[in-house]
């Protein structure tokens, strides 16, 4: 034991130390854009294909026109550019890049909670239902609760009692307090905020 440490203090299940901190963790375990990125190269296959399905097949002199090309040639040969059909067409288009762009650059949500250890190179990762039902517990096993439900929302975690007390601010801020000390013994990388709901005697 440490000299001068308080025996009654709690320490934390993983011990904070250097190594990846906040940014270097989110990066770590930051999601895959896996579904948008599929969706974006499926449609770009698709388009792709159909282009060299039609140059080829009227280079053969055979044009398979699966899509009316001469049709919208026209209308573009036809249509000038402040008409509003090109300006929707051309504001659709600019509306889908730029959603392209901010799920390419805009982080998602993981599965995952980064927690820190003690080792500087390590990082564990805590699925957040897991976390989840930690929390549960440990607001379950305050005294005065009968029955807790948590749930994460991204970086929030809100944790609901009921009880049969009528004093529900003594109660909550009880359960605050354990809560708070369950997600400090887990010491995840990134703040975990609390909001803590007791519904009393109906």
């Amino acid at each position: 034991m440490t000299e001068g440490r308080d025996p009654s203090e709690k320490l934390p299940l993983f011990v904070p130390m250097r190594g990846f901190e906040g940014a270097k963790a989110a990066r770590a375990f930051r999601p895959s854009r896996g579904l948008p990125a599929a969706v974006a190269a499926l449609a770009l296959l698709g388009i792709g294909g159909l282009t060299a399905a039609h140059v080829v097949s009227a280079l053969l002199g055979r044009p398979i026109r699966i899509v009316p090309y001469e049709d919208w040639a026209r209308w573009a040969r036809t249509t000038a550019w402040d008409d509003n059909r090109a300006l929707a067409v051309a504001a659709a288009l600019a509306l889908i890049g730029l959603v392209l762009m901010l799920i390419a650059a805009v982080p998602g949500r993981g599965r995952m909670i980064a927690l820190r250890t003690g080792d500087p190179d390590l990082m564990v990762g805590l699925p957040r239902r897991t976390l989840a039902r930690a929390l549960r517990a440990r607001a379950n096993a305050v005294d005065g609760v009968r029955a807790a439900g948590a749930r994460m929302r991204g970086w929030h975690a809100d944790v609901s009692v009921r009880t049969d007390l009528r004093d529900t601010a003594a109660i909550g801020e009880r359960v605050r307090a354990a809560v708070g000390d369950e997600l400090a013994r887990l010491s995840p990388a990134h703040r975990v905020s609390l909001h803590v709901r007791v519904h009393g005697p109906t």
